[in-house]
């Protein structure tokens, strides 16, 4: 599956109720041919309205975290979401991630990222599909792709005296990206 065959594939999902609630599907965005991959949990109410990944006041801490640690957002980082559609107020179910897993599987392979952050615990606990932790680099799959964890934008907004903590995960992952 290419990457216009994957979004459309996003776009039309039925394999779980989320597509009976949702406004809109959201896709990933960012470079195709990445070798860093953001990954959040799941889209926001403005990610819906936007039908991009991460946006508004979050995206744009987002892409200020990633140009801190010389990242180019736009060419070198793609931004996609664990669970593609927006619950109705809630966390998404296992179900919901088990649904939505062979696109964040296909987004991995295609964009050939060799290097992956998660925002937020909900991210990196339905990436690694089980307990994770910030501060200290894991390994998925079988390829032992590095991920380091970290604080979601929308959490350091509301919270913003762990800056400091996402910024020491944001440095070990540069650091971790040979």
């Amino acid at each position: 599956m290419d990457w216009p065959a994957l979004q459309a594939a996003v776009s039309s999902c039925t394999r779980c109720s989320l597509c009976e609630t949702r406004v809109a599907a959201v896709n990933g965005r960012g470079a195709e041919n990445a070798a860093w991959i953001a990954i959040a949990g799941m889209p926001s109410q403005a990610d819906e309205q936007d039908v991009q990944a991460v946006t508004g006041e979050a995206g744009q801490l987002l892409h200020n975290m990633l140009k801190a640690i010389e990242l180019t957002p736009d060419t070198e980082v793609y931004v996609t979401n664990v669970v593609k559609c927006r619950p109705p107020g809630r966390n998404p179910t296992g179900e919901e991630v088990i649904a939505c897993r062979p696109y964040l599987e296909r987004e991995l392979a295609l964009t050939g990222a060799t290097m992956a952050i998660t925002f937020g615990q909900f991210a990196a606990r339905g990436l690694m599909m089980g307990p994770a932790a910030r501060g200290q680099v894991m390994h998925y799959g079988a390829s032992r792709l590095p991920v380091v964890a970290t604080y979601h934008p929308d959490d350091l907004l509301r919270k913003p005296e762990d800056k400091a903590k996402a910024w020491a995960d944001l440095c070990l992952a540069k650091a971790s990206h040979g």
